[in-house]
């Protein structure tokens, strides 16, 4: 790797960590990611003068710069996508996510949460994690083509699990996931389609395990989302 890789590299791992949502010190980052004290001090210098990075006392976290390269993410998706999902969270009284896909990863693009209950669970806006992992992933997963699912379920940890799994989402339409992304977290997750029937995004509807007996009941609500959103992107986009 050449110097300059490396020092993307080394800057590109500071905001993926940050990006975790808790505040760090230069020292914390130093023992995370095993990088030189100067090193961190220097590309955090750099990131928070691009506004890449905030600082708070002796701490850091994400800057405004980040929110506006994620808003030109799918904008015509996200456009359709959150007056739409901002009603099933309003009828649910529960939080929808809108994944997107992006090669073996499914990649947050949009959220709305409902506002009744004061323990709510949240999702950051351009957190990722493998597409078989997770409810809203193997939603996705279900219905990619099928040379590109196969590759994807032979590197998971339990191809044969995998591959049930998404047997019974495509028999049943949607996909469920317990304790895996977030502990205490329950979902359900609905692939969005493109014209060709593929995948290019998953809508997922996520409780707290306290609230979560009956989750399939949210299943007509989200397919008819999901249904929502692909017609009116598809006339979005020509």
């Amino acid at each position: 790797m050449s110097e300059i890789a490396q020092t993307a590299d080394h800057a590109l791992r500071i905001l993926e960590e940050l990006g975790k949502g808790e505040p760090l010190s230069p020292t914390e980052l130093c023992q995370r990611l095993d990088l030189n004290r100067t090193v961190v001090h220097r590309l955090l210098k750099t990131l928070a003068a691009r506004g890449f990075v905030l600082r708070q006392g002796v701490n850091y976290r994400p800057g405004a710069a980040l929110v506006r390269i994620a808003s030109t993410i799918e904008p015509d998706l996200r456009a359709v996508a959150v007056p739409i999902m901002s009603k099933v969270a309003h009828d649910a009284g529960e939080t929808v996510v809108l994944h997107v896909v992006d090669g073996a990863q499914a990649v947050v693009l949009g959220e709305a949460v409902a506002t009744e209950h004061v323990v709510q669970v949240r999702h950051r806006i351009g957190s990722r994690h493998p597409l078989n992992s997770g409810a809203s992933g193997r939603a996705i997963l279900a219905f990619l083509p099928t040379e590109t699912a196969a590759k994807i379920v032979r590197n998971a940890d339990d191809p044969e699990r995998v591959a049930e799994d998404l047997k019974a989402i495509r028999s049943h339409g949607y996909a469920l996931s317990h304790d895996e992304l977030q502990m205490g977290v329950h979902g359900i997750a609905v692939p969005v389609l493109g014209v060709n029937g593929v995948a290019i995004g998953s809508l997922a509807i996520l409780t707290p395990v306290n609230r979560a007996h009956g989750l399939e009941r949210h299943v007509d609500g989200l397919q008819s989302a999901s249904a929502q959103i692909q017609s009116e992107y598809h006339q979005y986009v020509g």
